[in-house]
């Protein structure tokens, strides 16, 4: 059985875009880690999702998740030096400095952004959105059938493929 995510995460717009596109921040709100979007991530949504602002939006304001900023000094610096680089965006730059400076999870799917993450910082925990229904199922929020379901939309509609045939192979 998997470990249980950390009590706060922040998560790239990646991991948000797929549960807006279903419709389902329910569970993100519902899921155990308290889950924060630094400005930068939710401007992404503005600027590249525009379909799910409403949903974002709405999710704010019933506490899925929680909007912050990137302020602290060192978050700033690292957030300066992870965009510098150019390989990451301005979303996963913003969240991977203010995760590690805040000691908080990580939540995101991008594999390049995910192997900096832990470059900078090995004991980082991160987590995407494969990692996340997982434990949705383990919490009781989804059944494994529901779950799969979610995956089949996903790869449906959604561009969002997955390399597994059910999420039952992961408990």
């Amino acid at each position: 059985m998997p470990a249980p995510p950390p009590i706060l995460l922040v998560t790239d717009t990646s991991v948000l875009v797929n549960f807006l596109r279903i419709d389902r921040m329910d569970l993100i709100r519902d899921l155990s880690p308290q889950f924060l979007v630094t400005d930068h991530a939710a401007g992404e949504i503005t600027d590249a999702y525009l379909d799910q602002l409403a949903r974002f939006e709405a999710a704010v304001a019933a506490g899925c998740c929680e909007v912050c900023r990137v302020e602290d000094d060192a978050a700033l610096e690292m957030f300066g030096q992870l965009t510098g680089t150019q390989r990451l965006g301005i979303g996963e730059s913003a969240t991977i400095a203010h995760a590690i400076s805040i000691g908080a999870g990580l939540a995101l799917d991008d594999r390049r952004a995910a192997n900096e993450a832990r470059r900078i910082n090995g004991g980082l925990v991160v987590l995407g959105t494969v990692d996340l229904t997982v434990q949705m199922v383990v919490e009781g929020l989804l059944s494994v059938e529901e779950a799969d379901a979610i995956k089949d939309d996903w790869a449906a509609n959604h561009r969002f493929r997955l390399k597994i045939a059910s999420f039952g192979d992961l408990l």
